[in-house]
């Protein structure tokens, strides 16, 4: 069922290269989408492409592509295989202490692909939980230090007047005493230390 629709999107990317659209020049693709390259062959031309720097760079993309559908085949291929004459591909279904090996090695590789890689684990172990722990720090700071200041100037302020209510008799002439007297207290501290 997904064989016609692969078989569409492999024959667009292999032939994608040749619609004669340089690639060094900004055009509207849309626009110039089945014009010929007149130049595209001449080294001498502006709109030529260099093929051994194209070919450079591209090598590594599709050899990256072919090592993914060469690792997909051996997880993904039938135990059986309809080619009996090549005896190439069956001869990886034998058994013995290789196969064993190699079945170890395509179940790790399987497990590493089914979980993707373990980005998940990796994401949840290293981001979500340090974000968590630094949260709760967070909350923690914020609860018992930057509120636990302002509680205790007005826990201060409160007892503060408590007493000065309870000491205080109401005569403004017995607190300006106290005042003077604490004044004077105060320098002659000063004088003498």
């Amino acid at each position: 069922t997904m064989l016609f629709p692969i078989l569409i999107l492999i024959l667009f990317t292999l032939f994608v290269g040749f619609l004669g659209i340089p690639f060094n020049h900004d055009v509207d693709i849309l626009s110039k989408w089945l014009t010929p390259s007149i130049n595209l062959l001449h080294k001498n031309s502006n709109n030529s492409i260099d093929w051994y720097e194209f070919c450079k760079d591209a090598v590594f993309s599709v050899s990256i592509a072919f090592f993914g559908i060469f690792i997909a085949f051996f997880l993904y291929k039938p135990l059986y295989s309809s080619f009996q004459n090549l005896d190439l591909i069956n001869s990886f279904v034998k058994m013995g202490p290789k196969r064993i090996f190699s079945d170890k090695i395509k179940n790790a590789i399987y497990d590493w692909s089914y979980n993707r890689g373990y980005i998940d684990a990796f994401y949840e172990t290293f981001l979500t939980v340090g974000m968590r722990k630094l949260s709760e720090f967070a909350h923690f700071f914020d609860r018992r230090i930057i509120d636990a200041i302002p509680n205790g100037v007005g826990l201060m302020s409160f007892f503060v007047a408590e007493v000065i209510k309870s000491v205080g008799g109401g005569r403004i002439s017995s607190y300006l005493f106290f005042y003077f007297f604490l004044c004077i207290n105060f320098f002659i501290n000063l004088l003498l230390f």
